[in-house]
């Protein structure tokens, strides 16, 4: 009976050490932090000239020949806030989006009748990357039909989305709650403002 205590009370102390190794282990990966001595200087034109040709360059969205809304006493008062789904993830950078256009138009059924949008105006010039922004250069009492496209690194655009009908209340007057910077504006940056 003694042998079979020794080997019991051997096997709980093999345990009791693992375990207490494995938390030691855990305890000094997680507890750990790196140092370093980092110097800086500037990058020489050489190290310039190789860092921008790198970088990949934003894309425009595709080209349309509609006109641009400018802005005018009877704009400004009211704003659509725009959400879409993000694109399915591909791996392959040919086939993923790096970011989205939008278009309108006055007119109904323009993505079936013209899958590029070549007449719609556009909403923004340079892929939008995230999945909202807000419209804020509408016409007072416009009704607008909007669509998006998701577009990959070279510029390359996807099928249009399906379209969402906005009706913009004719009264320059604005009613209800107003939320401030919820979203990014679509025109930003983008020079189309």
């Amino acid at each position: 009976m003694r042998a079979r205590h020794l080997i019991f009370i051997f096997a709980a102390c093999a345990l009791v050490s693992m375990i207490a190794t494995g938390v030691w282990l855990t305890t000094i990966s997680t507890g750990s932090t790196a140092h370093a001595n980092l110097l800086t200087r500037n990058a020489s034109k050489a190290e310039e000239k190789l860092l921008s040709a790198a970088q990949p360059r934003p894309k425009l969205c595709p080209k349309s020949s509609g006109d641009v809304l400018p802005a005018s006493p009877q704009t400004g008062h009211h704003k659509v806030f725009l959400t879409w789904n993000a694109s399915a993830y591909f791996p392959d950078a040919k086939r993923h989006a790096v970011g989205y256009c939008l278009y309108r138009s006055g007119t109904p059924n323009v993505a079936t009748h013209d899958p590029t949008c070549s007449k719609c105006e556009p909403v923004n010039q340079k892929p939008i990357s995230g999945t909202a922004c807000v419209d804020d250069l509408v016409r007072d009492g416009a009704k607008y039909y909007y669509v998006a496209t998701a577009v990959n690194q070279d510029g390359d655009p996807s099928p249009l989305s399906t379209e969402t009908f906005v009706p913009i209340p004719p009264d320059p007057k604005v009613t209800g709650t107003v939320v401030k910077d919820s979203y990014p504006r679509c025109r930003a940056e983008n020079g189309s403002q």
